[in-house]
């Protein structure tokens, strides 16, 4: 999980949520998509872009995601992994730490030292 495939320049938001999905394989909260993509490099990114690209999928004819929990999504025509937990299942935090509790504290999960290098954007 402390991994992420290159990302494309031109790339859409809902591509990259997409993408996030498919590598994490749970359900994920736009907020973490963010700090993923932007962890990635992907700096342009926004909340609120992402969040249209959302809105803009919902409402198409047939959407490839749905919402699963508040501000969570997952592929519309996929069931919801088995034993995944909105609060316990640890896919849910970005993908950029070096050790997830309980191997580490929740106070300590943010420290810089827990954090990995950014990989390089691909163009």
């Amino acid at each position: 999980m402390n991994s992420a495939p290159p990302l494309k320049h031109g790339t859409s938001s809902i591509q990259l949520i997409i993408a996030r999905l498919e590598h994490k394989g749970c359900p994920q909260g736009l907020h973490v998509v963010l700090e993923e993509l932007r962890w990635m490099g992907k700096r342009s990114i926004t909340y609120e872009k992402l969040w249209h690209a959302v809105r803009k999928e919902l409402g198409a004819a047939r959407p490839r995601i749905r919402r699963v929990a508040e501000g969570v999504y997952w592929f519309s025509e996929a069931q919801v992994p088995l034993g995944w937990s909105l609060f316990g299942d640890r896919r849910m935090l970005p993908c950029f730490y070096r050790r997830y509790p309980p191997a580490i504290s929740w106070d300590d999960l943010d420290l810089p030292e827990n954090i990995l290098p950014p990989p390089q954007e691909q163009s």
